[in-house]
Order: C-alpha cells, then sequence, then structure tokens
C-alpha cells in the first residue's frame, strides 16, 4: 500500500469512527500535497458541512468546480451549501447547471425550487417543482413541494390537487391533510376543511394548530378566544 494509500485509508477510518475533526485534519494533509485528489477534496467539503463549517464546504467544491466544471455531485453538494448559507441565487445557477447537463439528478431540480419559494419567486419554483414530477412521477416529494408553492401563492386548487395526489397513496399522512384542510379553507371549503383537520388530530393528538383550528370552525363562538391563525 503507498503512503497516499495508507493516508487516504486512515481519513476514512477516522470518518466512519465519527471523528470528524481528525478527519478533516488527515484530508488537509493529504491535499496538501496531493491537490489532485479531488475525490478527497470533495469529502472534505462534505465534512465541513457535517461540521456545520458551511465557508469551508463551500470553499472545498470550488475549487473542485474550477477544475471540473461539470462534475455534478461536487456540484450538487455546492449548490446545497450555498442554500444552507442562503446564498439563494447562487444556488439556482448551480442547479439549474446540473438541470442542464445531467436532468436525470432530479433532486436538483427540488433544491432549485426551495431556493426560488426562499427568494420568493413562486412561478420559478413551481417550474421547478413540475418538473421534479415529470422527470419522478412516482415519487411524492415533487407533489407536496407544488401544493406548499401554489398554497402560498393563493393557487388553492392547484394545491388541492396535488395533495388528493399523495393521499392516493397513502391516506394517513399528517402533515398532507393538514396542508389539504388548509387549502380548502382557502376556498371557503369548510366542511372538507373540518373533514381533513378531524383525521390530522385522529393521526396526531397532540397536534395543536389542527385542534384549535378544528375548534374555532366547530365553534363559532369561540372564534375570539383565539388569535386567528394564517393560512
Amino acid at each position: 500500500m503507498s503512503e497516499l494509500e495508507k493516508l487516504r485509508q486512515e481519513a476514512l477510518e477516522f470518518e466512519m469512527q465519527g471523528k470528524i475533526r481528525k478527519a478533516i485534519e488527515k484530508l488537509n494533509e493529504i491535499l496538501k500535497d496531493n491537490p489532485e485528489q479531488y475525490d478527497l477534496r470533495v469529502k472534505l467539503g462534505e465534512l465541513y458541512y457535517v461540521s456545520g463549517e458551511i465557508k469551508k464546504s463551500i470553499r472545498e467544491f470550488e475549487e473542485v468546480i474550477k477544475t471540473k466544471p461539470d462534475y455534478t455531485f461536487a456540484l450538487y453538494r455546492l449548490g446545497i451549501s450555498y442554500f444552507r448559507a442562503t446564498r439563494f441565487g447562487d444556488a439556482i445557477n448551480v442547479f439549474h447547471h446540473i438541470n442542464a447537463v445531467e436532468p436525470e439528478l432530479y433532486m436538483s431540480s427540488y433544491w432549485e425550487g426551495l431556493a426560488h419559494y426562499h427568494k420568493g419567486q413562486f412561478k420559478r419554483s413551481i417550474d421547478a417543482y413540475k418538473r421534479l414530477t415529470e422527470n419522478s412521477p412516482s415519487g411524492t416529494l415533487g407533489y407536496y413541494q407544488l401544493a406548499i408553492v401554489y398554497k402560498a401563492s393563493g393557487k388553492y386548487d392547484e394545491a388541492i390537487s396535488c395533495l388528493k395526489e399523495i393521499l392516493k397513496e397513502d391516506p394517513n399522512i399528517v402533515s398532507v391533510n393538514y396542508h389539504l384542510a388548509l387549502a380548502y379553507l382557502g376556498i371557503d371549503n369548510q366542511d372538507y376543511a373540518i373533514k381533513h383537520l378531524k383525521k390530522v388530530v385522529k393521526l396526531d393528538p397532540e397536534h395543536f394548530d389542527a385542534k384549535r383550528r378544528l375548534k374555532m370552525l366547530m365553534d363559532p363562538d369561540d372564534l375570539y378566544t383565539f388569535e386567528v391563525p394564517p393560512l
């Protein structure tokens, strides 16, 4: 075993043992004399991310991308690091690039949609999540995120349609029933809102907000007992 392989193995063993700081130190030691080991630089970026050192994480991924601009695994990690650093514009640019060079990596559409959402760009967020549902039609994540953005932008009928699609697979998801109730409230359909709020409380008796909203709908005389929460 070469010295480089020995150091590499030591770094990976430290990571497996949960000794993240020692793994980081060992990887930096390797990269000092072997800067071309891009897979280890990506690993270093990941460990910085795990340890909460996001600026350093970004630095390592950016260093890889300088030489390998279409290294989608590094790009993906860079985009997520940008997102965590609230650099939403940079994250969008990265995920947009991934979608161009490797569209089958459908989770990049998820992160792009989330970044647009945080920038208040609902239409672009919706476009990204539609792309996610097209690339992963059997998954529910795209439909769920679409529903959240539709609801936030006042498109309650569209939100209802997405949430119903998810409930076809599993009718007992608490968060889906809850958001479906809110969407029905958005179109003033209190009967269906009550139906799904009751389902939420049955599934999760400790769901405070569902119980509060249900009480207000079932007992309007108590309306002013509560501060009316936003949809």
